[in-house]
Order: structure tokens, then C-alpha cells, then sequence
């Protein structure tokens, strides 16, 4: 299974606030924001990072493989926002692991999920998901009301 390849719902429109996914504009100014703030990184330099070594070898591939973190495409290639990565512990942050998850069974595509955490949110008092991302509780109840229902609740049918 491969980064994109979680399984989905069969509505593949995001049932939330950010049904309307930042175009345009203000879609490139959250790109930057990320970029800026957390990186954009290749495999090559999310496994460095994450001190799995310089290339994309077997346990950088694992983590890719399983699903586990957000994989964007941008200027034609997959890039690895830093964001989801707790660098210093060589993992992707819990949380954030648990909603990328969500947004996928919802059928969000790993873009809208991406944006989701750099949009100001009103159930964070205009804060960013993003901001928030180590406090577990705030970020899971914040993505279940804009992504809904818990993964795993019922099995996606069709997938």
C-alpha cells in the first residue's frame, strides 16, 4: 500500500469547512507558508532528516510504504511536508499521523489535508491546525468535526 493508497469513502468531497479547497492565490500562499515554515522534502531528505540515512533506503521506504505520512505532489513530484515529522525522536508526530489517516478514509486527497493544517481554523479560534499539532486532543476533535466520523468506525464499502 502506498502513501495515496489508504482506503477512502465513497464521497470523495471533504464534508467540512474546508469543502472548498484554498485555489488559486491563496492555495500558493499556504504551499509557501509550509514550505517555509516546515520544509517541503524529497524522500532522500525526509529519511535524512529523520536520521534514517541519505537516501531513500528500506526503513525510509516502510514508513513511505505503509500510509503513514503525506505525500503532495508539487511540480511534478511527491514531496514530504516537514510538518508531520518529530525529527529528534525519527518519526512522524502521532496526531498528525491519526488525521492524515482520517482525511483519507473521508477521501480527502493528501493536498486538502496538507492545506487543512496551514488553513486558519474557527474551532481553533482562527489558529491553524498546524499550531496545534502536539496537542492530540485539540487536533483529533478539530479534524473529526471537519473530517467526520472516526476511520475504522465502519468498514468503506467499495474499497
Amino acid at each position: 500500500m502506498s502513501d495515496r493508497d489508504t482506503p477512502r469513502q465513497q464521497n470523495p468531497q471533504p464534508a467540512s469547512p474546508l469543502s472548498a479547497t484554498p485555489s488559486g492565490q491563496k492555495a500558493e500562499a499556504l504551499w509557501r507558508a509550509m514550505e517555509q515554515e516546515h520544509g517541503l522534502y524529497s524522500i532522500s531528505e525526509a529519511a535524512q532528516r529523520l536520521g534514517f540515512g541519505a537516501g531513500p533506503n528500506l526503513r525510509a521506504g516502510q514508513l513511505t510504504g505503509r500510509g503513514r505520512v503525506l505525500a503532495v505532489q508539487r511540480g511534478g513530484t511527491f514531496l514530504y511536508p516537514g510538518f508531520q515529522f518529530d525529527e529528534p525522536a525519527g518519526r512522524t508526530v502521532p496526531a498528525v499521523k491519526d488525521v492524515v489517516r482520517r482525511g483519507r478514509w473521508a477521501g480527502w486527497k493528501d493536498e486538502q489535508i496538507a492545506l487543512w493544517f496551514y488553513s486558519p481554523n474557527t474551532s481553533l479560534q482562527g489558529r491553524r491546525p498546524v499550531d496545534v499539532r502536539d496537542d492530540e486532543e485539540k487536533l483529533i476533535t478539530t479534524a473529526e468535526k471537519d473530517m467526520g466520523g472516526a476511520p475504522g468506525a465502519s468498514s468503506p464499502s467499495g474499497s
